[in-house]
């Protein structure tokens, strides 16, 4: 239904000159959904949330939050945001709070969440930006851009530099914001946290969409990966392996085995290699992801 539909983005594409950033990207996100969008550096992520920030304007395509078109004509639509950049770059002779204060001002709109998640990040507000650990600095970024209580989160990769308990605390906010009708646009290239908390995930390579799939059904249908640690390596008998070869390096083998396959197959192959460590462990988003990132 067009209704439930909360971030819509058609035909998106932006180039740096005659580098590509994105290409014809089409998707659409759901009210009260967290989708992940995965790749590795250079995918073409974080062109994707700049442009739907409004920092960056397309070279072509249109994007609509709640079904009104994201432009500079149209400035308060990016108060509804919650933005958390990669990387970013803090006034370093600002305290937290001082920061947090500019940021308040600027948007000029209340913060009715901010010294809830000051305490619950235990964030050293008084203390120069200068003088903070690279955790405490993406507190200030997570605190920054969900202290508003937006409707619509745009995350790049928000975890970074964060321990894992505090990667849990931030996952924890997220799926309390999506339980109550939040909507998490997720960036990441770790595997892990997007199986752990995303409804729907895309992957994005090179510049270009090339599969979404909601997770609940991935996580029954995705292959497994077999991995083999080798003591008497064959290469040609390892290459033979064909599509199902994910890798084949320092004398350890991956293989991707489909759901409908058994890996007893491979195992024959390998037995005479003289097999050391052999892992095998249940479905995980790594095998999807490898299928379109092996080459």
């Amino acid at each position: 239904m067009q209704n439930n539909i909360k971030l819509k983005i058609k035909g998106l594409t932006k180039f740096y000159g005659s580098i590509r950033g994105i290409e014809n990207l089409d998707l659409e996100i759901r009210r009260g959904e967290i989708f992940g969008f995965l790749g590795p550096n250079g995918a073409g992520k974080t062109t994707t949330i700049r442009c739907v920030m409004n920092i960056l304007l397309p070279t072509s395509g249109n994007i609509f939050i709640d079904g009104h078109l994201v432009s500079r004509a149209n400035p308060d639509l990016r108060k509804t945001i919650g933005y958390i950049p990669e990387g970013i770059n803090l006034p370093e002779t600002y305290s937290a709070k001082d920061f947090l204060d500019y940021i308040e001002s600027m948007r000029g709109v209340a913060s009715p969440r901010r010294q809830e998640l000051i305490d619950r990040f235990s964030l050293p507000v008084n203390r120069k930006i200068k003088e903070l650990s690279r955790g405490n600095k993406q507190k200030v970024s997570v605190i920054a851009g969900l202290m508003h209580d937006p409707d619509l989160l745009m995350l790049d990769e928000p975890t970074s530099g964060l321990d894992p308990l505090l990667q849990q605390e931030v996952y924890s906010l997220l799926t309390d914001a999506r339980d109550r009708g939040k909507t998490i646009f997720f960036s990441s290239h770790n595997l892990d946290e997007v199986q752990r908390i995303c409804d729907r995930v895309g992957i994005v390579r090179e510049g270009h969409l090339i599969d979404v799939h909601d997770i609940e059904s991935l996580n029954r249908e995705v292959s497994r990966v077999l991995e083999v640690s080798l003591r008497k390596p064959d290469s040609n008998q390892i290459n033979a392996l064909g599509d199902s070869l994910l890798e084949f390096k320092d004398n350890k083998v991956k293989i991707l085995v489909k759901q409908s396959e058994s890996i007893q197959s491979y195992l024959k192959v390998l037995l005479p290699m003289d097999p050391e460590e052999l892992s095998y462990p249940p479905a995980s988003l790594e095998a999807y992801f490898l299928q379109f990132y092996k080459a």
